[in-house]
């Protein structure tokens, strides 16, 4: 078994161009509009350039006449749950996708998940491809049967919006409350308010897996805070414990040894 998921997932990563619209398309579909792909796209295409191509000649249909619910599912090649979830999560908000769920998990030599989402549209492949390029990840190819499934690889999964740490003092402003940091090596971080807010400290670190390593919560509210930070940590997550409304205006960091 596991020499075939090997052997699909070599087939998947190098597969050209028409076996990749022959996948998005489905058999149907793609062997009715065979002679067209042929003759305009270029073998060698990449999955990008065959999808804008698909896109472009219209052969694509995203759209539905009425709100129906879709299954998607994602197939991630490197199998790192935690930071898998949280980036495909992520990436399906900036698409304007919220209501959704998972409906069925998977860890083997992969790790696979299926959503539930209520939509007018099936998720735009380019859109996909681009916001998961952000964060480190290639979508390597698409399949749909019934419902679509899409191969992913993290090679170099990242928080794209994290900030370094320097030893300069760094103003920080976020709307939704929430702040990723990367620690730069540095032993400690200061963390400040503006003059005008408080906040509830609510610090977590991670690995670079997103293991949680430490959590920091508290419901003083404070306006300054130094923290040691835990041994392995690949990023800091700074909220309120209460309320984004605290620091939605921006906080001041600065890395310490």
């Amino acid at each position: 078994m596991k020499k075939l998921l090997i052997f699909f997932s070599i087939v998947y990563l190098f597969a050209n161009s028409y076996e990749y619209a022959k996948n998005i398309l489905g058999e149907r579909t793609y062997y009715k509009y065979k002679n067209v792909i042929i003759s305009s796209l270029e073998e060698n295409a990449s999955l990008k350039e065959t999808i804008v191509f698909l896109e472009n000649n219209g052969l694509i249909n995203l759209y539905f006449n009425k709100i129906k619910t879709i299954h998607p599912t994602f197939i991630f090649k490197n199998q790192n749950p935690v930071f898998n979830t949280k980036t495909l999560y992520d990436s399906l908000k900036t698409l304007g996708y919220y209501g959704f769920y998972p409906t069925k998990i998977h860890k083997n030599n992969t790790y696979s998940i299926t959503l539930e989402i209520l939509s007018q549209n099936y998720i735009d492949p380019l859109n996909l491809l681009n916001e998961l390029k952000k964060r480190g990840c290639t979508l390597y190819n698409i399949k749909k049967e019934k419902n679509f499934t899409y191969y992913i690889s993290c090679d170099n999964e990242k928080i794209p919006n994290a900030k370094t740490l320097t030893n300069d003092i760094q103003a920080l402003h976020n709307i939704n409350g929430i702040y990723w940091i990367e620690p730069n090596n540095f032993k400690k971080i200061y963390i400040s308010t503006s003059k005008y807010d408080f906040w509830h400290p609510y610090i977590v670190f991670y690995d670079k897996n997103l293991n949680i390593l430490n959590i920091i919560s508290t419901s003083n509210l404070e306006r300054k805070k130094t923290l040691n930070i835990p041994q392995g940590t690949k990023y800091i997550k700074i909220a309120d414990s209460f309320t984004k409304e605290n620091i939605k205006r921006g906080i001041f960091i600065k890395g310490l040894q």
